[in-house]
């Protein structure tokens, strides 16, 4: 890289506490090495996000919603559809995720996929081998709060034996002594769905996923109770129909993770009967006991039903 050049680091639209905290704290790895480099976001920072921000006094990353002619890092996605636009004419100089691969590139870049469950384990893991670079606690506090939060408190089956270890060692240098209590703490922050739009609720944690020549929509919430989401289901299935044909996708889903009883209620629009679990689809909604992740659990479901 020239280290002249701005470097601009960004998170997929609807930006998570993963995307957000692993640009910032890269992007302070990056400068340590005199390269010039800033975090950016594209969308509202979810509850969570912004109380992690918050409780660890750092700043909040730059708006960005279009990165046409700049040098950019993709850091938790590495799929256009899940990008924003203008992605197509920037320059991708490098790639950091923990999803499955749907990139290409005409040029040599850096490119890191691991299955870790976050991609604050693979950033703080680069951290972690480099004898010259020290992290700073908010950098800790915010990575190890990305961690916990993207394998739900290390009960999500994306979680690996990589990502305990490696938040042990941040909470040392964040001084977070309890880690299950304070992952708490950041679920309590995004669980209520008060006072949130049906809208909002959706796409608070939105990514929509290519099958073929069409795609298909996720939404996930975690929370701490279904009760509200079924209280408010017609509303939500209402939203979800809107948002498939706003987005001429197959099918969008809403997938509300209870992150206390370890299971998720989904939620469907129209058009989602070519998907099959094991259950039965009643009225547009099924329960899954287990199912946690949307990466893991939901997505190679589908993907096998619909191929």
């Amino acid at each position: 890289m020239n280290q002249e050049e701005i470097i601009y680091i960004v998170g997929h639209k609807s930006p998570d506490t993963d995307a957000v905290c692993s640009a910032i704290a890269y992007s302070e790895y990056l400068k340590h090495k005199g390269i010039k480099a800033v975090p950016t976001i594209c969308g509202e920072l979810n509850p969570e996000t912004k109380y992690v921000l918050e409780h660890f006094n750092i700043e909040e990353p730059i708006s960005m919603c279009s990165t046409e002619d700049r040098k950019v890092i993709l850091v938790d996605y590495n799929e256009d559809s899940q990008g924003f636009a203008g992605l197509e004419n920037a320059k991708v100089v490098e790639v950091i995720d923990h999803h499955k691969i749907g990139f290409s590139s005409s040029d040599p870049i850096r490119f890191e996929i691991k299955p870790y469950g976050s991609t604050a384990t693979i950033i703080a893991k680069r951290m972690f081998n480099n004898a010259d670079f020290k992290i700073a606690k908010p950098i800790a506090g915010i990575l190890l709060s990305a961690i916990l939060s993207d394998t739900v408190i290390f009960k999500s089956s994306t979680t690996t034996t990589i990502d305990v270890k490696i938040a042990e060692q941040l909470s040392k240098i964040a001084e977070i002594e309890d880690v299950q209590r304070f992952g708490i703490e950041l679920k309590k922050k995004k669980s209520s769905l008060n006072g949130m739009t049906s809208g909002q609720i959706i796409c608070s944690d939105f990514k929509t996923f290519e099958v073929g020549s069409n795609g298909f929509g996720i939404g996930q919430v975690e929370v701490v109770d279904l009760s509200e989401a079924k209280q408010r289901k017609a509303e939500l299935i209402e939203e979800l129909n809107k948002i498939k044909e706003k987005e001429n996708l197959l099918f969008v889903i809403l997938m509300v993770t209870d992150i206390i009883n370890e299971g998720s209620e989904l939620l469907f629009s129209d058009g989602y009967e070519s998907i099959s679990f094991n259950g039965e689809i009643k009225d547009n909604s099924i329960y899954i006991k287990d199912m946690m992740s949307r990466k893991k659990d939901l997505v190679p479901q589908i993907m096998e039903s619909i191929k």
